[in-house]
């Protein structure tokens, strides 16, 4: 790569790191406003509460509290729970809770994409067929319902009935008991890059330059996959964005389902309970994923089309 794309990546970098900055400070002031106390045991004296807040530091002023969490947090220390799990490690709940959110919403986005892709591809080769209104109906219906009602589904025919998958999630077979939620939460990706990826490819495959190289002699594969496909892409990476992290942070009520102890089980429950230090760790993770994934999505703009980049003036 070129001295325009380092110096392209390092000003996203930039952007992106001031203003995951700006949206911890955020956080943890909202935190600080949360009703009651993260010491909500109410058999304690007022004594006792103090002590209590004083192991903690929860006693100093807000700004000396920001700088010393701001500082463990650099080091991967994000406080210990106050109420839910005492004296544990945030980092360490959180990063269990995460990878099982992770594994579904990776494997989801991966095989959702590539099957949409390919159905759009497909849709777009074959426009005006049955096989285009096919893909129309799947992409209709994917995006019409909830991940969770074909979750529902695919629990009573492949779980109950048939008993090819688990019917809940075993920690013991993580990858194995990840296949039905996965399946479930890939019907909405698939149904959304189809319904893309066939819009922007009809418009490649009609484009003038698209004629000129099939004048040329192109053959069909080589047309779609070199120089249709990638410039199709832009319009169906912008989309993959905020679903990627949708799908690894938003995915609570299908993992209620299929009992998978997730990120988005365990925020709820840091509310309910005002574990503020769990509670600002799952939020700041929240962000940083979409922040990176918002990252991640400018830079391949850049390098898929230069002229994007040129045009935010490198």
């Amino acid at each position: 790569m070129n001295n325009s794309i380092w110096k392209y990546i390092g000003k996203r970098l930039g952007i992106a790191l001031i203003t995951l900055f700006v949206i911890l400070v955020v956080l943890f002031a909202l935190t600080k406003l949360l009703p009651g106390s993260p010491i909500n045991n109410e058999k304690l004296t007022d004594a006792q509460r103090a002590v209590i807040e004083a192991k903690y530091g929860l006693d100093k002023p807000i700004y000396e509290q920001f700088i010393t969490y701001f500082c463990n947090m650099l080091k991967g220390d994000f406080g210990v729970s106050y109420n839910m799990y005492k004296d544990m490690e945030v980092s360490n709940i959180v990063f269990k809770a995460s990878s099982n959110s992770f594994l579904l919403g990776i494997g989801a986005c991966v095989l959702g994409t590539l099957i949409g892709m390919a159905l759009g591809v497909f849709a777009a080769i074959k426009k005006n067929t049955i096989w285009d209104t096919v893909s129309t109906i799947i992409s209709v219906i994917g995006v019409s319902i909830p991940s969770f009602v074909f979750a529902l589904c695919l629990l009573m025919i492949l779980g109950v009935k048939l008993h090819w998958l688990p019917t809940i999630y075993n920690s013991n077979q993580p990858i194995y008991s990840s296949i039905l939620p996965i399946l479930a939460l890939s019907v909405g990706v698939i149904a959304n890059v189809a319904r893309f990826t066939r819009t922007e490819m009809i418009e490649v495959l009609n484009s003038e330059y698209m004629m000129l190289a099939r004048a040329k002699g192109l053959d069909q594969k080589t047309l779609i996959l070199r120089h249709g496909l990638r410039n199709a892409l832009i319009p169906v990476i912008t989309i993959l964005g905020p679903i990627i992290v949708n799908l690894m942070t938003g995915t609570m009520v299908v993992e209620q389902i299929c009992g998978v102890p997730g990120l988005g089980k365990l925020l709820i429950n840091s509310i309910l309970n005002n574990d503020v230090n769990i509670t600002l760790a799952c939020s700041f993770l929240y962000a940083a994923l979409y922040i990176i994934m918002t990252l991640c999505i400018d830079i391949s703009y850049g390098i898929i089309d230069p002229r994007i980049r040129l045009g935010r003036g490198k």
